[in-house]
């Protein structure tokens, strides 16, 4: 094996949590009352599971109650009480009969009148005597009649007549309009701007009309309207522009600025020659340009210019163009701002014409308006209403008198009516005499009246009772019907039943429950009793195994869940926790990069026998490929034998010489061969190459010292302190042990003995800094630098070593054997040999095989 190491900066791989490969069952301390009730539950359990199951006696004995009733009078109150102790006791349980059957009787009144009647009676009958009742229809029906009589004149006297009716008769009635009625209207003005002119115009009305009327407001929202206009140049034309539109349409207005200040300017010519020259330039730009300038002389010198002030930059515009056209020069600075643009804004209106001829006044001014909402406001008119009226005379003259004084209206349909004539009508009824006592009436008062059918039916009806077999009920019901004044009898229905009823309940499990249920029956003067019962327990045994915590963990929660039973769960056998490092390459790319580094093994070699003289061992062809494996396949090409080579042949296969090779480079076959996680089995000792160096193993103390540190020297003993160190700095135990039998010799090294050194003794456990020129003193040395003066101590700090340089390397976080070798980015690699890490584990897997009591972790690398 040859140790090469390549520092560089790793690529950093990505780690997956522990598939757990763990072997649980779960039991369950759920105890059942009976074989039977066991014997339900594991069939259950199998069938919604699939999973082995059975059951057995728990060894221990439950005691279970039986609570028994006398006898109860009635079926019907059995059920009532049976309902009672369900609800309050929530203990399951029956009744049944007692004793033989007999005859059963109801009661059942005569027929009498009203179905409202028999209602009312039956629920009187069930409070009164505790049965139920029914009622059913016996006879023939009578019609419902009403007696309506012909048109009375006058509502007042419809009215009298109506009391008087009810008040001698006992009956009931009412009135309505009868025949077609008049239309009624409402006659309203038109509007009327002013309240008093509607007071008096209301009076009038009143008097020529004799027909009442109100006055009622009126309140309109009317838009305003405000002129805006478009830009005007000069304040003084925006001011006499607003005096001409008030003075013209009697509305107030106002200017206002419109935009931004404009930029003034003082403007200065050249020089001319002499006042004349001046003066004339000024008169043609005023002419040119509107605007007036000054000629004044040029001090200190003979020349004149001429100047105008506080020019804006319109009319500069204008300046320019003129100077440039005379091609005469000028000068123009700046003079501060002032507002040059203006609009009128006049005063709100509310008549759309006005606003219409603001908006034409400035149009014919060549400048631009438009009429602006100015929000709304509210305007104040009244008008007549008169009462109803169905009289045309009254109508015409009501219009005309709006006419006359211009307010002319309308009459408005009320949709109602005004009778002159009435009917009056009885309320429903069936009974002869009082259709003929109404009659009589109205024919008293010399009224045609008439009897009317309804279309309703009243009908004789019977009251029943439930059957019983109780006489003393039975007559209960008879002196019901007596009270009421109607006859009645007790029948025999031909059926049988009953007297006495028990009731029930079995396995109750508590003498709690048990109270309770006798006392439900105490309080409704029931006697009851109770007889104890000692019945066998019975309990499931769950005859599954499951690989992994979670799986184990997803069976109990099933259990609680879907049958409510406390649950546990039980490790039966250490499994292997796996987890995953995602190197973040495929394979190939892997292996490519493998390539680059010079993989080296001291594996045979395949040559084609064809090519070989036996006798001497010697290559006859001129060029002769040697092959990692005896087959031609592209990528297992190692290298070339030229013609006359010796080789030294192990064994011949097929065709092929199987060759002796020193170290030499390995083939891309090879390396993936070593490289793929995939061609090593879970059981074999070649995975413990990812068995994580950084993940303690939980081993028993006592069995290490037993099974695997006995008689070796002075780690005789010393379980314990290997733990305590793969604890305090993760380390796999079995790694330290390992490393440290293979540095002592079973610990039998003068190192691991104590050797003095400083007039100390001290102790190295791993060989720590003994380095091959003289490995007993340097290795002496670090341990005494160290303080390792006692067996533990060097123990102890030899793991804290080894943690920090190698398997916790900050830097390279290679914590096992696998990561060693191959670096997802082929640096930092222990070993040019593709087997090196194949090759290690060898002891620790023999070591493990010792042991009993350990869970293994596994990091495995994969590709994607």
């Amino acid at each position: 094996m040859m140790l090469c190491i390549h520092a560089a900066v790793p690529a950093i791989p990505a780690f997956a949590a522990y598939t757990d490969t763990s072997v649980y069952k779960i039991e369950t301390t759920k105890e059942f009352n009976s074989e039977n009730e066991a014997v339900k539950a594991v069939e259950q359990l199998k069938k919604d599971t699939g999973w082995k199951a059975e059951y057995q006696p728990s060894g221990k004995n439950s005691t279970t109650y039986v609570l028994m009733t006398g006898g109860i009078e009635g079926e019907s109150r059995a059920k009532n009480l049976l309902e009672q102790l369900q609800k309050e006791t929530a203990l399951k349980a029956s009744y049944g009969t007692i004793g033989q059957k007999e005859p059963l009787a109801k009661a059942v009144s005569k027929e009498f009148a009203g179905e409202a009647k028999a209602k009312e009676w039956a629920l009187q009958f069930e409070k009164e005597t505790g049965l139920k009742a029914a009622y059913t229809i016996a006879g023939k029906r009578e019609a419902y009649v009403k007696v309506t009589t012909e048109g009375i004149e006058g509502e007042k006297q419809t009215k009298a007549i109506l009391s008087r009716f009810e008040k001698e008769t006992g009956l009931k009635a009412s009135y309505a309009p009868y025949g077609t009625g008049k239309n009624t209207v409402k006659l309203y003005s038109g509007e009327i701007a002013d309240g008093n002119k509607a007071k008096s115009l209301l009076l009038q009305f009143e008097k020529e009309t004799a027909l009442k009327g109100s006055i009622e407001t009126i309140r309109k929202q009317q838009p305003r309207y405000k002129i805006v206009t478009g830009v005007i140049q000069g304040e003084s034309n925006a001011k006499n522009l607003l005096r001409q539109f008030e003075n013209k349409l009697k509305m107030k207005g106002k200017y206002e600025a419109a935009g931004k200040p404009g930029q003034l300017y003082h403007i200065k010519s050249g020089y001319f020659n002499d006042e004349k020259s001046a003066k004339n330039a000024a008169s043609q730009m005023k002419k040119n340009t509107g605007v007036a300038s000054a000629a004044e002389k040029v001090k200190g010198t003979r020349f004149w210019m001429i100047s105008t002030k506080n020019v804006d930059s319109q009319n500069l515009k204008k300046i320019d163009v003129f100077f440039k056209k005379k091609t005469w020069r000028y000068t123009a600075s700046r003079a501060g701002k002032k507002q040059t643009s203006f609009r009128i804004v006049s005063s709100a209106v509310s008549e759309q014409r006005k606003a219409n001829d603001g908006i034409l006044f400035f149009k014919n001014k060549n400048i631009q308006a438009t009429a602006q909402h100015a929000g709304n406001t509210t305007e104040v008119r009244y008008r007549i209403a008169s009462k109803e009226t169905a009289e045309q005379g009254q109508i015409n003259k009501g219009l005309n008198v709006f006419k006359k004084n211009g307010a002319a209206g309308k009459a408005a349909a009320t949709g109602k009516k005004i009778h002159s004539h009435y009917q009056l009508t009885t309320a429903s009824i069936y009974e002869q005499d009082k259709v003929k006592k109404a009659l009589r009436f109205f024919e008293e008062l010399g009224l045609h009246a008439a009897t009317e059918k309804t279309g309703q039916y009243d009908s004789r009806y019977t009251l029943s009772s439930e059957a019983v077999l109780s006489t003393d009920k039975l007559k209960q019901a008879l002196e019901f019907f007596s009270k009421r004044n109607i006859p009645g009898e007790i029948v025999k229905t031909g059926e049988y039943g009953y007297r006495q009823y028990r009731i029930t309940a079995s396995r109750i499990t508590s003498k709690t429950d048990l109270d309770r249920g006798l006392n439900v029956f105490k309080k409704n003067g029931v006697s009851a009793t109770y007889q104890t019962k000692t019945t066998s327990l019975f309990h499931i045994l769950i005859n599954e195994q499951f690989t992994g915590k979670i799986r184990a963990e997803a069976a109990a929660n099933r259990i609680k869940t879907s049958y409510g039973w406390p649950v546990t769960i039980i490790k039966i056998k250490n499994g292997p926790q796996i987890t995953t490092t995602d190197y973040g390459i495929t394979l190939s790319q892997m292996v490519d990069k493998q390539m680059k580094v010079s993989p080296q093994t001291d594996a045979p070699a395949y040559v084609s026998l064809s090519y070989i003289n036996t006798a001497n061992q010697t290559v006859t062809a001129d060029l002769l490929n040697v092959r990692s494996s005896p087959r031609v396949v592209s990528g297992n090409i190692i290298g070339q034998l030229q013609k006359g080579n010796k080789v030294s042949i192990i064994s011949q296969e097929n065709g092929w010489a199987k060759i002796r090779m020193n170290w030499r480079n390995a083939s891309r076959e090879e390396v993936e061969k070593y490289v793929n996680p995939e061609n090593f089995t879970k059981d074999s000792s070649a995975y413990f190459q990812f068995l994580k160096l950084s993940q303690t193993a939980g081993l028993n103390a006592a069995e290490v010292n037993r099974k695997i540190l006995y008689h070796k020297g002075i780690l005789t003993g010393k379980g314990q302190a290997f733990i305590d160190a793969a604890r305090r700095y993760s380390i796999n135990e079995l790694y330290l042990i390992s490393h440290s039998l293979l540095e002592t010799g079973n610990g039998t090294s003068e190192l691991a003995k104590g050797t003095m050194f400083n007039g100390k003794k001290v102790y190295n456990m791993y060989g720590v800094g003994a380095y091959d020129s003289n490995p007993l003193y340097y290795g002496a040395k670090y341990a005494y630098e160290q303080g390792w003066f006692t067996p533990e101590a060097a123990i102890m700090g030899g793991a804290k070593f080894i943690g920090e340089k190698y398997i916790h390397h900050p830097t390279y976080k290679q914590d096992t054997l696998y990561k060693m070798r191959w670096s997802p980015n082929a640096l930092h690699q222990y070993a040019t040999d593709v087997g090196w890490a194949y090759k290690q584990v060898g002891r620790m897997y023999g070591l493990y095989v010792l042991l009993e009591d350990y869970t293994l972790y596994y990091d495995v690398s994969v590709y994607r």
